[in-house]
């Protein structure tokens, strides 16, 4: 990594004992906030110098946190962490299984971990292919070996939907790119068949035809869009997930989405999907009903190569991000009891009417729109933006330099969470998460640059892992007018989860509470199908070193709210959880995550989703038995078993 701002050992010594004086002063969670940019700064070049001993003896400093910090142990890396950023890699080339040049396919036959640490298995032979032909030759050798066959990417899936023990894995990026912390940002591959971006055409409506290959990251992406030897800032997605490290094949699998009431989903604006199929040939689906289906049906179909999606012509975000009291940010539902860790002083009625009504307004009327609270925080960070901004004021954002700073704040906290933050008190790690994030993010200010660097905000989230459970609640009709959405039930949801948490002894959720607003979607096995008023997407997250009881629990407890909430005739609510984040083991209405998702959540559009899919089997000349076969594993074999027989 460059280094950022000057350092030398001298200078390092007194900012340290400067950093020193302030947590005796104001506690070491103030003092991390005020001093997070600097801390950045200084460790750079040195990102280890604040863990293990020196980032303890701090913590030392604050005499409320030192009574915790007297247990032993180790401040040294984890062994998991050793693993993530110092990967020991062992590439062999296939003597049976070959790539397009006659070369054998790369693979590898290390055990498996997903980025959040929530799954792990060990495959016979984990494939790195870099030609079509190689996947096809792969498909067609797990086939002739009895072995089923699944990809990844960078693995931000938290459920097993990925390949099991003894069967195949193909992994879209190079292991060394999936593993590594810090996360690297290297350029698209021009020898490698499933990276790479090209304009084929335009839509009636003038929006651009762009094929993407499946294992093209988000960077890339981004990049390409500003790069005038690409879309010279003259295109761009209309949504994307916050997170640049993604392949485009790992966000279209399990239907991923952005924010604002007028976007739909990624798998949404997909033309085309190219796959190698159970008979390990590639084909093609383009055909509207059809991709219905094929352009979200969690690789089940085959491995996708490659996706066409429509790209809007390029705007500009008017960024004008705000810090406002918790209580005045999505104000809470009247009647309600509010915690009294909440600070309601000179709040008016009138003040809780004024705040409600931007809330709606920013609902129904912005571009894209977002909320955050951080545990135990007293503002929230409000992320709403139109995308009216003039382009000869835009610029690219954050910019090279605070892209850097952001990669190494994430890693830093990542570093803490590994160490000796594990020796505090639950709350501690939220408070101290909480003020760090709050004093990073800008507030009061307008920023206007391209809508996709506004779309990926904020860069680096790679380098810090999470646990996250999301669900996304159906938006009903207003009481007294139903030809409108009824807003109340975003508002329901936010604070159900503010209060649980202040409710609790523990706390379970030391990242992040956020909330965004959508639309519904056209995919059949979206989570947002039928939302006819709009999706209130809204997630919980929590550090890994989270107690896995509490955590558990604790996600059970926000199914049974957000389970709980009701349209205004009474009726209950579609909820779904989204397809990559966790919801497995937990149960809804009673019923098994499983069984809800078939017999409830999705009974209608299962007939739907195996429709559409036949169609392309029958297309391909295989069967769906043979798709799962190939492609399916035990929590799909439940899952779509109605679909496969």
């Amino acid at each position: 990594m460059q280094r950022i701002g000057t350092y030398s050992p001298t200078n390092h010594c007194d900012w340290l004992q400067d950093f020193e004086l302030q947590i005796k002063n104001h506690g070491f969670a103030a003092a991390w906030a005020t001093k997070s940019k600097e801390v950045v700064e200084h460790t750079s070049k040195h990102l280890f110098s604040l863990k293990g001993a020196a980032l303890l003896h701090l913590l030392n400093q604050d005499e409320s946190l030192a009574p915790h910090l007297e247990q032993p142990a180790s401040l040294n890396e984890t062994a998991q962490h050793k693993a993530a950023i110092h990967p020991v890699l062992d590439y062999r080339q296939h003597p049976e299984v070959k790539e397009r040049d006659g070369s054998g396919v790369s693979y590898h036959d290390l055990a498996f971990q997903n980025w959040g640490r929530t799954v792990q298995n060990t495959p016979a032979v984990t494939f790195v292919p870099k030609t079509k032909e190689g996947i096809c030759n792969i498909v067609r050798w797990a086939r002739a070996n009895g072995k089923r066959v699944r990809g990844a990417g960078y693995r931000h899936t938290w459920g097993t939907l990925y390949s099991e023990d003894n069967q195949v894995l193909i992994s879209a990026l190079p292991l060394n790119i999936v593993n590594h912390l810090p996360a690297a940002e290297p350029a698209i591959d021009p020898t490698n068949e499933l990276q790479g971006i090209q304009l084929v055409g335009t839509t009636p409506q003038g929006k651009a035809l762009c094929k993407i290959g499946a294992g093209t990251t988000n960077e890339q992406f981004r990049r390409w869009c500003l790069d005038d030897q690409g879309g010279n800032w003259n295109w761009t997605v209309p949504l994307n997930v916050i997170m640049v490290e993604i392949t485009w094949g790992g966000s279209n699998a399990p239907i991923c989405h952005g924010a604002g009431i007028r976007h739909k989903t990624l798998s949404d604006l997909v033309t085309e999907v190219e796959f190698v199929n159970a008979k390990g040939n590639l084909q093609v689906v383009n055909d509207p009903d059809q991709l219905k289906a094929a352009a979200g049906c969690f690789g089940l179909l085959g491995f996708v190569t490659s996706i066409t999606l429509t790209l809007d012509a390029m705007t500009y975000a008017n960024m004008q991000p705000l810090k406002k009291s918790v209580a005045l940010t999505i104000p809470p539902p009247k009647n309600m009891v509010v915690p009294p860790e909440i600070d309601m002083t000179g709040i008016t009625p009138q003040d809780l009417e004024t705040a409600w009504q931007d809330f709606v307004t920013r609902c129904e009327q912005d571009y894209y729109a977002e909320w955050f609270w951080f545990p135990y925080q007293k503002e929230c960070w409000i992320n709403t933006w139109k995308n009216d901004g003039d382009k000869a004021n835009a610029s690219d954002y954050p910019g090279p330099f605070w892209t850097h700073i952001q990669e190494a704040e994430e890693y830093l906290a990542e570093l803490a969470n590994d160490t000796v933050f594990r020796l505090l008190p639950g709350k501690t790690q939220a408070e101290l998460t909480g003020h760090l994030a709050m004093a990073l993010m800008p507030s009061n200010t307008t920023i206007v640059t391209p809508l996709i660097d506004a779309l990926h905000f904020r860069r680096g989230i790679q380098n810090m892992r999470v646990l996250d459970m999301e669900l996304e609640i159906p938006i009903p009709a207003a009481a007294d007018d139903p030809n409108k959405p009824d807003w109340s039930v975003c508002q329901q949801a936010w604070w159900m989860i503010i209060t649980n948490l202040y409710q609790r002894k523990d706390a379970p959720m030391r990242v992040a509470l956020e909330m965004r607003i959508m639309a519904d979607s056209n995919i059949a096995m979206a989570p947002q199908f039928g939302n006819r008023w709009g999706t209130c997407s809204i997630e919980v997250l929590s550090t890994p070193n989270t107690d896995a009881t509490e955590w558990q629990h604790f996600m059970q407890d926000v199914v049974n709210l957000w389970m709980s909430l009701r349209a205004a005739d009474g009726s209950s609510l579609n909820v779904r959880p989204h397809w990559a984040k966790m919801w497995q083991g937990l149960t809804f209405n009673g019923l098994a995550a499983n069984d809800y998702l078939k017999n409830v959540a999705y009974k209608d559009q299962i007939p739907v989703f195996q429709a559409a899919l036949q169609k392309v089997a029958l297309a391909g000349g295989y069967t769906l038995q043979d798709c799962q076969n190939m492609f399916s594993n035990r929590i799909f074999d439940d899952l779509f078993a109605a679909v496969f027989h």
